[in-house]
């Protein structure tokens, strides 16, 4: 969290946009939670504020690759459950350095 506020404060500000990616952030990281699954609310608290971090543009990827993130080192742990906040650090800071480079090979 701390390396995160640290890059984000020599990026800018946050802007109205950031806090639409806070709402859907939000509502996608909920559905786990009211299904019962193992997701609580420190991922969620950590989620919100990642997505503060990567802005609305970054969403989709954020949510993409800490999903796939999180996948692969349930895969290398031969683990059924294992933190998401690990995979979400790691998401979000790919999201924020690559976000051009996704949009250009995307877009």
């Amino acid at each position: 969290i701390f390396l995160m506020v640290i890059i984000k404060s020599l990026d800018g500000f946050l802007s109205f946009y950031d806090f639409v990616a806070v709402a859907l952030v939000l509502f996608v990281f909920i559905i786990p939670i009211v299904f019962g699954m193992n997701f609580g609310g420190g991922d969620l608290r950590f989620g919100v504020f990642a997505s503060l971090f990567v802005g609305l543009d970054g969403i989709g990827f954020f949510i993409l690759f800490s999903g796939f993130i999180h996948l692969v080192l349930l895969f290398l742990i031969k683990k059924n459950s294992f933190a998401f906040a690990p995979a979400m650090s790691l998401g979000a800071i790919i999201t924020y350095f690559g976000k051009d480079f996704f949009y250009g090979a995307i877009f």
